[in-house]
């Protein structure tokens, strides 16, 4: 008897081999300029070379043959049918604060630029604000400000939705969770063009895969965010520590991870280290901030003055405020690259990765703007208990029982891309030297499942190790770390969604879905 795998592998063969008759880019752009003659822009156009370099990062520029801005849900529709109907490959744009080649835009086919679909409605008595794939965190923070609401999205301005795709911290994780986990509904253009909502009430399987699957599924074109009262303004802004403090920051990170993270469900801090190329010298900005109307931090959060530091910035701030001040220094069209892996909340391992990190760093302090970024984000277990109760999600969390995850992000920036190979592979290198480091030591996460009153068991001889999708590296598998379950199911959504595998061929950027082994049972 031939098994389901197998009929459902030969079934994918059959669809991908539709990639054959691609049509040519020129003839979708001219499809698509027939039915949108307003919102189609060609190389011979302003607004193309203005949104081919609207890129946080320079390694995101990619050069599409047409530019699509679509108005509506609708647009989209039609736009994704015909995309279907004539093989027309295509990216998709929401912020434009991707560095993965390919995730947002692309070479030689359509970029489809949300920018134009920035609905913000707010809806009080249901409890959300509805929301456009093209608005900026900014402008949610600025529409719900005013009424003294909140939700729980990402922590820098200029930054889009994307975040609601992959995993999402903001200032408010430490109670409500992560951002992928407070959305009450997505809706989605399917690859025929169909429009459906994903919630916890219908279509419970594709919404369960978009918290963490990314572009691939549909076309998110709108996102309904639950929303909650907040008493005015915050208290926060950024600590600046010297080269001297960095041990005792050190040790306060492992503190907050721990305790106060824990402990104190309104506090958030964002400890990040930054190397300076030009002046050998290594220092800490940390964002912190208490969410609540106060005029001082409390007691949980005062360790942070505690440390020796150069300056503070905390004040009463509304969030808008906050999420444009904490951008601030953040320009675009640099080259960016960043690395990613988590680990148990580990005190030692903590301190010497960072030395490591600033060792290696000094390797190229020649290099013109080179700056070197660590941050050190925890995932507390409320954090992923919010996540269960709110109808689960595809990351692949819920093992860590009751310890506090540390999701380690390694960053740089410079300006020349003469540099580009050699740094790019040397920082991979380094990287994948820590996760070693850290492989060895037995904090290393990926885990077995375990009911929160036992400790993670570490699988003997695993190889794969948990990725936060919004913080990873260009080739670092980031859903394949989600676990061989969660992809599998990922996988089987995908086939009652998108049956052709439209969006795996056809958007060809950005993370996607790991090829699976195949079995004959």
């Amino acid at each position: 008897m031939v098994s389901l795998a197998l009929t459902v592998s030969l079934g994918l063969l059959v669809s991908f081999s539709n990639a054959e008759r691609i049509t040519s880019t020129p003839s979708c752009c001219s499809l698509l300029s027939e039915a949108f003659p307003d919102t189609i822009y060609d190389k011979n156009t302003q607004t193309w070379s203005s949104e081919k370099y609207n890129f946080w990062s320079a390694t995101a520029v990619l050069d599409p043959a047409c530019i699509f801005t679509p108005t509506s849900t609708e647009d989209v529709s039609r736009a994704v049918m015909l995309f279907s109907q004539n093989e027309c490959k295509f990216s998709i744009k929401g912020g434009g604060h991707s560095n993965i080649p390919g995730a947002a835009s692309i070479d030689d086919g359509v970029m489809m630029v949300m920018s134009q679909m920035k609905t913000a409605e707010i809806h009080p008595e249901e409890g959300y604000i509805h929301v456009g794939a093209g608005v900026l965190l900014k402008d949610i923070y600025a529409t719900l400000d005013p009424h003294n609401l909140s939700a729980v999205i990402g922590r820098y301005g200029e930054i889009g939705l994307g975040l609601a795709l992959g995993a999402g911290i903001s200032y408010f994780s430490n109670r409500d969770g992560l951002a992928v986990d407070n959305i009450r509904n997505y809706e989605v253009v399917l690859a025929d063009g169909k429009v459906v909502n994903a919630n916890i009430k219908e279509n419970k399987d594709l919404f369960w895969a978009l918290k963490g699957g990314n572009n691939n599924f549909g076309v998110v074109t709108h996102f309904d965010l639950n929303t909650f009262a907040i008493p005015g303004s915050a208290y926060g802004g950024i600590i600046h520590y010297p080269q001297s403090s960095l041990d005792k920051v050190n040790d306060l990170v492992y503190d907050y991870h721990t305790y106060q993270a824990v402990e104190g469900l309104l506090t958030h801090a964002m400890p990040q280290w930054v190397y300076n190329g030009s002046t050998n010298d290594t220092y800490n900005l940390t964002p912190v901030i208490y969410n609540d109307n106060v005029e001082e931090l409390p007691p949980i959060m005062k360790p942070w003055l505690d440390v020796p530091h150069t300056s503070s910035t905390l004040a009463p701030r509304s969030y808008e405020n906050l999420s444009i001040y904490l951008n601030e220094g953040f320009g675009d069209g640099l080259i960016q690259e960043q690395r990613v892996f988590t680990v148990y909340a580990d005190k030692k391992f903590y301190k010497d990765v960072l030395y490591k990190f600033r060792e290696w760093l000094q390797n190229f302090q020649d290099v013109p703007g080179f700056l070197g970024a660590h941050l050190n984000m925890p995932i507390t277990p409320r954090q992923v208990h919010q996540g269960l109760l709110k109808g689960g999600n595809a990351l692949g969390l819920e093992g860590a029982g009751n310890h506090t995850l540390g999701v380690l992000f390694f960053g740089i920036t410079f300006e020349d891309p003469q540099y580009k190979e050699n740094i790019l592979s040397e920082h991979d290198k380094f990287v994948q030297s820590m996760i070693e480091l850290a492989r060895e030591r037995g904090v290393l996460y990926p885990y077995m499942y375990a009911p929160s009153y036992l400790t993670p068991i570490q699988l003997p001889g695993t190889t794969h190790y948990t990725i936060m999708l919004t913080y990873c590296g260009y080739n670092q598998a980031a859903i394949a770390s989600y676990g061989p379950n969660n992809v599998d199911r990922l996988w089987r959504v995908q086939r009652k969604y998108d049956p052709k595998a439209v969006f795996q061929r056809l958007v060809p950027g950005g993370q996607k879905l790991p090829p699976q082994e195949q079995q004959v049972h």
